[in-house]
């Protein structure tokens, strides 16, 4: 049907050659082209052997590794590795999957959903010089008409996809696609209001997400300031919506960045690979420096020395991704992580995902083992769920003075299950050598009150149990000696003490974004019991 729509003149039409060139803005990686080459595909945490049979006769393992496959960053690392073989491997497979979906057939199946549409055009666009050298005048235009199709395809599906960075993909693969296939400049400038009021709906006030997945935001800003940079080379200047959303993302990002150069590992989110960060804020080109900050998306800093600190201090998002992370911290020092949550575990098989979710796998204090924040006690079938209960109430503050910076936290996410509220206050020491901590449970109201005190009827004298944790970075040496434990990384050591209870090292585990299969990491625990109306435990990491 789509030929014969073209035979009338009523299909997308696409010029004899490329109407815009694009100089690709990220080095891939050549060893992972040396293991698609031999046929080993690694998307989304899970691996196919198919050395034969090529990457569109393969059966996808699951919808992420599919829409990885169909997005076609892999092209990053053929074009990095550079060789004759290389080129011939990634045109056979352009044009492979040309040949079969490049019609638009397949539906989502086939990445045709919004979002993987727009990556798959983007990055067409930018390897288009590698794929296309050599290439025929019949596999030229058939490349064009393929982009040709993805714009019409994009216009139409743009406002389908979920709003945040699903739809500022696909925005930012329509604008890829006109700047290949129309060289007029009404047509740029329509594909660039669309990006604009994706822009501007994706990044909030604040400059997060609504996901707030920092490594989320630090690709929507790599999204969004490739796409000020193209539009320029263009000659359109972007639309304020857009160019406003840079500013206000790499602001934040700037108030997220760890020590070590990543970002901390929250709601779904990795640290991002080495250098991705630098190479964003690198990219945005603020039109001014902006002023610092202590907090954004939700999240707060504090930084002394060679230490950096990120505290959750918010809600969890909506959506099914979130982590009962409230007042939570990651604690960098130098190039390393010391204190860290159980990470994302998306991609993993079994329980690890709904395990690293919960309250115990975050830096943070959790009561009788039960989140912060619950899936509804109804839910059925394969998740992630979402939650429906936790904090109403969060309430965070910062202050500096001569002594060193100070957090104070208090979030309600325990008022209706126990009639407690969780509060957090963190001190960090000018030279970063000390940083301490003091959590205290207390009812919030004489009617939470009440409730506490059924809740430590039904405990009896031993008192309710709760426990604080904080997760280690694998390459963490942790070692007890007596009630002080002794900890070690590549480039310093620490001293964790306690009051009002006794440290024990436990088992923990330590996930990668995007891996199946955790590290083994440990855990400092301290369990404790609230036998009154409060219950009070301080503790602290000091520099030896």
């Amino acid at each position: 049907m789509s030929g014969l729509l073209d035979s009338l003149g009523f299909g997308p039409r696409a010029p004899r050659e490329l109407a815009f060139r694009a100089e690709p803005l990220w080095i891939g990686d050549a060893a992972a082209a040396r293991r698609l080459m031999a046929g080993t595909f690694r998307f989304a945490g899970q691996e196919v052997q198919a050395k034969a049979l090529g990457p569109w006769r393969i059966s996808p393992p699951s919808r992420a590794f599919a829409d990885a496959l169909h997005g076609f960053s892999w092209l990053d690392d053929l074009a990095a590795l550079g060789t004759r073989e290389a080129r011939r491997i990634a045109q056979s497979w352009v044009f492979g999957w040309i040949a079969q979906h490049g019609e638009g057939q397949g539906g989502e199946a086939a990445g045709w959903s919004p979002e993987v549409a727009g990556q798959r055009a983007m990055h067409w666009l930018e390897r288009a010089e590698f794929v296309l050298d050599g290439a025929s005048d019949d596999l030229t235009r058939r490349f064009l008409k393929s982009l040709a199709v993805h714009a019409k395809r994009l216009r139409k599906g743009l406002d389908q996809a979920p709003e945040g960075l699903a739809r500022l993909r696909a925005a930012t693969g329509l604008l890829h696609a006109v700047l290949a296939t129309d060289a007029s400049d009404a047509g740029r400038a329509a594909a660039a209001r669309r990006l604009g009021a994706a822009a501007g709906l994706a990044v909030d006030a604040d400059g997060g997400l609504a996901s707030r997945n920092p490594e989320r935001l630090c690709e929507a800003l790599i999204l969004l300031a490739v796409c000020a940079r193209r539009l320029r080379e263009a000659g359109i200047e972007p639309e304020r919506a857009h160019s406003d959303a840079v500013f206000r993302a790499q602001s934040a990002l700037r108030a997220l960045r760890m020590r070590d150069g990543g970002l901390p590992r929250f709601h779904g989110g990795g640290p991002g690979a080495p250098g991705r960060l630098d190479h964003a804020l690198s990219l945005a080109h603020p039109r001014k420096a902006p002023p610092p900050r202590d907090r954004a998306m939700g999240f707060v800093r504090l930084a002394a020395g060679r230490v950096t600190v990120a505290i959750d201090a918010a809600a969890p998002p909506p959506g099914r991704h979130a982590h009962a992370s409230t007042l939570a911290f990651e604690m960098a020092v130098g190039g390393g992580r010391l204190v860290v949550n159980c990470g994302p575990a998306e991609q993993a098989e079994g329980d690890w995902a709904a395990a690293c979710r919960a309250t115990a796998a975050q830096s943070a204090l959790s009561i009788e083992g039960v989140s912060s924040s619950r899936i509804s006690s109804s839910a059925r079938g394969p998740g992630p769920h979402p939650f429906v209960e936790g904090p109403k109430s969060v309430e965070a503050e910062t202050t500096q003075d001569l002594d060193g910076a100070w957090f104070l936290g208090v979030h309600d996410g325990y008022a209706a299950s126990h009639g407690l509220s969780h509060r957090r206050r963190l001190f960090l020491s000018p030279d970063g050598r000390d940083f301490r901590g003091e959590d205290l449970l207390e009812p919030p109201d004489p009617k939470a009150a009440a409730r506490l005190a059924k809740v430590l009827r039904n405990h009896g004298a031993a008192g309710l149990p709760f426990a604080l944790h904080f997760h280690l970075h694998p390459d963490v040496e942790a070692e007890l000696d007596g009630e002080v434990v002794i900890l070690t990384l590549p480039e310093s050591r620490w001293r964790f003490v306690v009051t009002g209870a006794a440290p024990v090292l436990r088992d923990s585990v330590f996930f990668e974004a995007g891996e199946p299969e955790p590290r083994a990491a440990r855990q400092i625990a301290v369990p404790a019991r609230a036998t009154g109306e409060a219950a009070r435990v301080a503790w602290g990491f000091q520099r030896l």
